[in-house]
């Protein structure tokens, strides 16, 4: 924010969504360091107690981080929308069934980086089928949500304002709305209606 005189401070356009860029290189650092750690030959063969390997574990910690800072990002976005963008706050009831969405089905592979191996036939199932409702739910949200945003705005577009006609009799001087082709005060023949704002 830059200071006027005065004591007053004036907003640079743009610098409120600064903050976009910080959880950008948060989540883009997240997203390396989980892919290289995790295609290290160290990490890879090193296993926990069980079938569970070093390079899984810091590709979830990598790739969850960077969901879960995603999902903030969401989070702030639809906030800040809904108290300061009034020109865009249409898209806040979106923003948040998109994350979800996205965070829900990238989720299903970064989850199943460790408790795949620990997972039978049965218990695999079970956890697809867990995903499967929570992104069919989030694609519902969604499409309410945009139903609900598109309705009144296609319902706005649909009802074109109706022009007020306004006419002048030339004889008496009455002011006639949506006249006929007489007045109604003097009876005289009044002139062709023009659409007046």
């Amino acid at each position: 924010m830059a200071m006027l005189r005065g004591g007053e401070s004036e907003e640079i356009p743009g610098a409120r969504w600064l903050w976009v860029g910080h959880y950008a290189v948060g989540i883009l650092i997240a997203l390396l360091l989980g892919a290289i750690l995790g295609s290290f030959p160290l990490f890879h063969q090193s296993l926990f107690p069980s079938k569970l390997r070093a390079s899984d574990v810091v590709s979830f910690m990598g790739y969850g981080g960077a969901l879960l800072m995603f999902w903030l990002v969401g989070q702030r976005a639809a906030a800040q929308l809904e108290q300061r963008e009034k020109t865009l706050a249409f898209l806040r009831p979106l923003i948040m069934p998109v994350v979800q969405l996205i965070v829900l089905s990238l989720g299903y592979m970064v989850l199943l980086l460790v408790i795949g191996p620990f997972l039978d036939q049965t218990a695999k199932s079970i956890y697809n089928w867990i995903f499967i409702i929570g992104i069919v739910g989030a694609s519902l949200w969604l499409s309410f949500a945009w139903l609900r945003q598109s309705v009144p705005l296609l319902e706005s577009l649909g009802q074109a304002p109706v022009a007020d006609l306004r006419v002048s009799c030339l004889r008496c001087n009455a002011l006639l709305i949506n006249p006929g082709r007489f007045c109604e005060e003097c009876g005289a023949r009044l002139p062709r209606p023009s659409a007046q704002l």
